[in-house]
């Protein structure tokens, strides 16, 4: 039975890890249908926060709400956290392949490790330092396929792995004092609520231009229901089943299947460098993955 739920478990990560893979490509596609990044992602979020509010009452009907604090603090993680990196990303793949951004993003467990050492001194282990070396080389070669010009995609795909970083180390904190799916539901409604800000706002010479025709408005539904909504759950129901560490395995699957999406979906190309890259990158996050399991192990037999 145990095998069996592992199993089922698997299947929803990689499932999960394959809805979050085609969200760039439908993405592109709305950009291509006249929405920009900020009225795509405002959109995308209204609708999926929407429908998981929804969901969590049905599946936790009988769960109270958090507290308005608790709520807040929610909200303020998904509006400074969520919604920064998700829009920095999506606007970087306006104008740079997404096989090339999720590899380039995929640098975020390098600066977890360096922000753990700095803030928390805990210094990384030889066998990490190793994998976060053969992160630093994928990342350059994948680096030196983008086109001139597009230093500003790059920084801004590096900004989000950064900003993703800083959510990392503080949501975990957060989401220990609520159910997993009211956490994420809430976080979400938070990124809605900042986007919908800046929308009102619009700071830096911002522009937004939010979907105008059917076409545009059923790949952000799309994108809403399948790149976010179902990919959550499928993730929030896997790791009920395999566990936090294993998911962080399954899930190094998600450069992989981003990169075939972006090659079946908008036709980019695959290049000798691309896979050499992304072949370190993703090596490198197995091997931080497992390094990772083998010490939680080592801390359960203590």
């Amino acid at each position: 039975m145990l095998k069996n739920q592992r199993v089922i478990g698997t299947i929803f990560v990689v499932m999960s890890s394959l809805g979050f893979s085609i969200g760039p490509s439908l993405a592109k596609h709305a950009y291509e249908s006249g929405a920009n990044p900020l009225g795509v992602m405002t959109i995308r979020f209204t609708i999926a926060s929407l429908i998981m509010l929804v969901l969590r009452q049905i599946i936790l009907r009988n769960e109270p709400l958090p507290t308005i604090k608790m709520i807040l603090e929610m909200f303020a993680i998904g509006a400074l956290g969520i919604m920064t990196v998700s829009f920095a990303y999506f606007l970087a793949i306006e104008s740079i392949d997404t096989g090339l951004a999720i590899v380039l993003w995929y640098c975020n467990p390098l600066i977890v490790v360096l922000m753990s050492w700095i803030f928390f001194r805990k210094r990384p282990t030889r066998s990490i330092a190793i994998s976060l070396l053969f992160t630093l080389i994928g990342i350059f070669i994948t680096a030196g396929q983008i086109k001139s010009g597009s230093n500003k995609a790059i920084a801004l795909v590096m900004f989000s792995a950064l900003m993703f970083s800083v959510y990392l180390l503080t949501v975990s904190r957060t989401l220990k004092k609520v159910n997993l799916l009211t956490g994420v539901t809430f976080i979400n409604i938070g990124a809605a609520l900042g986007y919908w800000l800046i929308c009102l706002v619009l700071p830096f010479g911002l522009n937004v231009e939010f979907p105008s025709n059917t076409s545009s408005w059923l790949l952000i539904i799309a994108f809403s229901v399948f790149g976010t909504v179902v990919p959550f759950l499928f993730s929030y129901a896997g790791m009920k089943r395999v566990g936090p560490s294993m998911l962080a395995v399954i899930t190094t699957l998600e450069p992989v299947l981003a990169i075939t999406m972006g090659i079946i979906f908008l036709n980019e190309s695959l290049t000798i460098q691309k896979i050499i890259g992304a072949t370190f990158v993703i090596g490198a996050l197995v091997l931080l993955s497992v390094l990772d399991r083998h010490d939680e192990a080592q801390i359960a037999h203590q």
